[in-house]
């Protein structure tokens, strides 16, 4: 599966995860529970990742705090793949889509500020573009590969 990020035509880093994702959506997903803790202004997010499991998260609003708690990955960017092992942090910037390959089983942690909100869908919607706007851009990627 990693290589067919490389495989893909004349396409930006973001628009070849697009694909993939509106690709992979289409098939079973896995189960990657996540459970949300608020604590001291933050809103933290943990998820466990199964082994063998190729992750993309949608793409983030603003810059977070990102920790892997414990196993180990191959984190995907645009330039380059490499190991991460726990335990392991990083601070991203906006723009920002988590892409990785999990080595081993996986627990995950990112850190946002809640303003004092509690309702998981309006943190989620200020933190995240959404799974359709992916999903929109992947399907017209799609189409422009037919056409080529």
């Amino acid at each position: 599966m990693l290589k067919l990020l490389d495989s893909l035509p004349a396409l930006s880093f973001p628009e070849k995860l697009a694909y993939l994702t509106h690709r992979f959506l289409t098939l079973e997903q896995t189960e990657c529970p996540v459970t949300h803790t608020f604590k001291d202004g933050l809103y933290i997010r943990e998820m466990t990742i199964p082994k063998d499991t190729l992750f993309i998260g949608r793409v983030h609003r603003h810059g977070h705090y990102c920790e892997l708690v414990s196993g180990s990955v191959i984190h995907i960017t645009e330039h380059e793949r490499h190991e991460l092992k726990a335990p392991f942090s990083m601070k991203t910037t906006p723009g920002y889509q988590m892409a990785l390959y999990a080595l081993e089983d996986v627990v995950g942690r990112t850190y946002h500020t809640d303003n004092g909100e509690r309702d998981l869908e309006k943190l989620e919607d200020g933190i995240f573009e959404s799974v359709e706007s992916l999903r929109k851009l992947g399907a017209s990627i799609e189409r422009r590969i037919c056409q080529a």
